[in-house]
Parts: structure tokens; sequence; C-alpha cells
């Protein structure tokens, strides 16, 4: 199946018909395409084809304003800046570097892994003070 495309537009043409408003954007004087009826709209996927848009603006309910678009690896920005999909998995291993800016609250403990690989739990008391405690594997 080939590919349509649009018609190059030459001398195009705008009319008013009886029936209600039409554009025509690419037909003859004997042959118009009718875009705008009072029953709708009858657009050809063809209409679209070279259509850029480098953005979208969008407002949430509240008047907040947000450009969405993609960068040039195809990954999506919200306000330029890359969008990560949170993923609220349990039991998750999470790799490579990360910098977290601003509060980080840990609830039900913290667990350190030495360079040998053993594993110990962090705990603190209501005065602030550190402890480890030394993982024991009843496995």
């Amino acid at each position: 199946m080939s590919q349509q495309v649009r018609p190059t537009i030459t001398n195009g043409k705008l009319g008013v018909r009886n029936f209600g408003v039409a554009v025509m954007p690419d037909g003859t004087a004997n042959s118009l395409r009718i875009l705008i009826t009072p029953d709708g709209f009858h657009f050809k996927a063809t209409d679209f084809d070279d259509l850029v848009l480098p953005n979208l603006s969008l407002n949430s309910p509240k008047g907040t304003k947000y450009s969405l678009s993609f960068d040039d690896d195809g990954a999506l920005l919200i306000n330029g800046v890359k969008y990560t999909v949170p993923t609220n998995q349990g039991n998750e291993t999470i790799k490579g570097n990360k910098t977290y800016e601003g509060q980080t609250k840990l609830s039900g403990g913290l667990q350190l892994t030495s360079p040998n690989g053993t594993v110990f739990n962090v705990t603190v008391d209501d005065d602030g003070k550190l402890t480890t405690e030394k993982e024991v594997n009843n496995a």
C-alpha cells in the first residue's frame, strides 16, 4: 500500500457554500475539497503529514502551565526536564549513581553493605545517636 501525500497547494481556494462554511485548501476551481461543514470537520491523514509541533503547552485545572516536548533521543520532557517514570515497586533494585536534592525520608530502616558484602542495620535513637548492627542471616 503506497503512502498518500497531501497534494501540493497551488493557487489554493477558499469559499463559502450555501450549506455552510467550507475551506478548500488543495483543490482547483473545478475540484474543491470541503474541510469544514455544519456537520463537522472532514480531514484526511495527509492534511497533517508536514505538521511539526516543537512542544505542546497545557494548563492544569489550577492554571499552572506545562510544556511537553521531546529531546533528540525521544525522551519526554516536561518543562524542559526529562521525565522519569515513578515505579513505586516493592523489593526494587535501583542501580547507578543517584543525586538527591531536598529532604529524603526513610521508613522501615536503613541497611548499608560494607565493601566485602557484610550487611549492617543502621538505627538512630531519640537523641540522634547512630548505631550499626551486623545483619544476622538466619537462612
